[in-house]
């Protein structure tokens, strides 16, 4: 049985595509502002408007989702649920078949 493998055109040709994509997400980034470094401990303080304070108070209201999205315990909560929900469609369905099958 011959091997399996891709051309190396295709190879080639996934690899430009990746890399053009990093190339072009690189501008997506922003460097922080030069005066930031004054704005340190002993530096003046730095005014904030009122976008900033609406965006840190979203940031703030969103970390207690966050921290309980985050437990571990909470994941495996749902799953647990998701199993047995799941599970009971074909429960019933069985029940059905085996004990009223005058229903089907």
């Amino acid at each position: 049985m011959a091997a399996r493998r891709a051309s190396s055109s295709l190879i080639a040709t996934v690899c430009a595509v990746a890399l053009l994509a990093f190339l072009a997400s690189s501008g997506c980034f922003v460097s922080a502002p030069l005066e930031s470094k004054a704005a340190l401990r002993g530096g003046p303080a730095v005014e904030r408007d009122a976008a900033t304070a609406v965006a840190l108070g979203a940031a703030v209201a969103a970390i207690p989702e966050a921290a309980h999205a985050a437990n571990q315990g909470y994941a495996v909560l749902q799953l647990g649920w998701a199993v047995f929900i799941i599970g009971l469609g074909p429960a019933v369905l069985f029940y059905i078949y085996f004990n009223k099958p005058e229903l089907l």
